[in-house]
């Protein structure tokens, strides 16, 4: 085990059991990654030096974290749509099916999310925390079953849910 290996399991766990406390946070963090992604994905199909698209890269992770961070329903939305898209990731189905599957899974739990923030924000936490949690332990111990993945991952959602829908509300 690797030192990003505990950090994903502890940022996991955090997400799952405390998203809605750290949303903001999280709205950040998910907006640098988005960012990021983002970057990386496109730039270069216009900057060939590999440094430079890591910066402009940077740039623009810090640009859309400060956005998410400062329209946090647009970050709500985000965090809600992606969170819930990693979950489906690990659905076992065809490729395209899943990805379809979790582009309009995550396309919902967005627009859900900015309309029942609290509730959907506990929700997608939780899920996406439980999902990426089990993802990593499953990767660790080198197993794969995908119902048994699904069959942990919801129930240690239940449980972030259940903890975070009994913490008072901090808005």
């Amino acid at each position: 085990m690797n030192i990003i290996n505990i950090i994903t399991l502890i940022i996991a766990t955090i997400t799952c059991f405390f998203g809605y406390k750290l949303n903001k946070a999280l709205i950040a963090i998910m907006g640098l990654i988005i960012g990021f992604n983002l970057g990386v994905t496109y730039l270069p199909n216009f900057i060939t030096d590999q440094t430079t698209i890591y910066i402009v890269s940077a740039i623009i992770a810090i640009l859309t974290g400060i956005i998410s961070y400062n329209l946090y329903l647009v970050g709500v939305f985000l965090l809600c749509a992606i969170a819930v898209y990693i979950l489906c990731e690990n659905l076992g189905l065809e490729t395209n099916i899943q990805t379809i599957v979790g582009i309009i899974a995550g396309i919902i739990a967005g627009i859900l999310g900015v309309k029942f923030t609290r509730p959907l924000m506990i929700i997608s936490t939780s899920l996406g925390g439980a999902s990426i949690l089990i993802t990593t332990i499953f990767k660790l111990l080198n197993f794969q079953n995908n119902i048994f993945f699904l069959i942990l991952s919801l129930i240690i959602a239940f449980l972030g849910m259940a903890y975070q829908f009994k913490q008072k509300d901090l808005d």
